[in-house]
């Protein structure tokens, strides 16, 4: 791919603003989730902009949503957004009416927030669920950055990064946050494998950070249907003897390999 050259339009548009989330060029899109412990579930996804890791830029696999932070793309510079809380709020509340029906109590209305990274800009997040009162709210974050007390209620689905993301072990793995996770009342683990020597890996994190095994899921890597289905032949009895959760990526089952935007 060839690198996208850089306008001072281009800075200034991606500089992040007070009172506002910086949205990806994905903004929302309401579907079913696909992958962790509520697959299949009624949701809005909001996909923030930035991340803290750059998986699969100089070896291993490559990350799906690299146009929230891969800043050789054009879509980086180019898609971004700058929404207020409550207009955030009020198209995610108008697309779930829109899409799945206007009478939906707000107790059974679900919000992933996804990215990127959307830590990065969780005291943003934490004013955003200001006006998303009642709702089932999902993070997903990459363990790299605590999240504030005020987001506890929230479903907190964390992907730790392994060797085979491409990131050095400093940057991607930070023991103390996972084991603050872990702590969290509903929080989950979602490691991205590919191999029994990621598998290695993976029971290293959990003896280390001493995550609970009943919180563990294992996703075949893959961007393909073919590729997680490939990746899920070589782990998958290893998986079940180590007594954890295959967790299918079900969104390429549904929808392929689309972008959904």
């Amino acid at each position: 791919m060839e690198k996208y050259q850089i306008t001072d339009d281009d800075r200034n548009r991606i500089k992040l603003q007070a009172d506002k989330l910086k949205i990806s060029g994905d903004k929302i899109f309401a579907t079913l989730q696909g992958e962790g412990s509520t697959t299949g579930k009624k949701a809005i996804f909001l996909r923030l902009h930035f991340c803290n890791l750059a998986c699969g830029k100089k070896e291993g696999w490559q990350c799906d949503t690299g146009y929230t932070w891969d800043k050789d793309r054009s879509e980086f510079w180019q898609e971004a957004e700058d929404w207020t809380y409550l207009e955030t709020a009020n198209r995610v509340k108008l697309l779930w009416s829109k899409e799945f029906g206007h009478n939906t109590p707000d107790s059974q209305k679900r919000i992933v927030i996804t990215g990127g990274e959307p830590l990065l800009q969780q005291e943003k997040i934490v004013k955003l669920l200001e006006f998303l009162s009642n709702w089932n709210v999902e993070i997903e974050t990459n363990g790299t950055i605590k999240p504030d007390k005020k987001l506890e209620p929230c479903q907190i689905n964390c992907s730790p990064k392994l060797a085979n993301s491409g990131n050095p072990l400093e940057r991607r793995y930070n023991p103390e946050v996972l084991i603050a996770i872990n702590e969290m009342p509903n929080s989950w683990f979602k490691f991205v494998v590919a191999s029994v020597e990621d598998l290695n890996e993976v029971e290293t994190i959990i003896q280390e950070c001493h995550l609970q095994k009943n919180k563990i899921l294992i996703m075949p890597e893959g961007l393909t249907l073919a590729e997680t289905t490939k990746h899920l032949q070589i782990i998958q009895q290893e998986v079940g003897q180590r007594g954890w959760i295959v967790a299918k990526r079900k969104q390429l089952e549904w929808f392929g390999t689309k972008r959904r935007t």
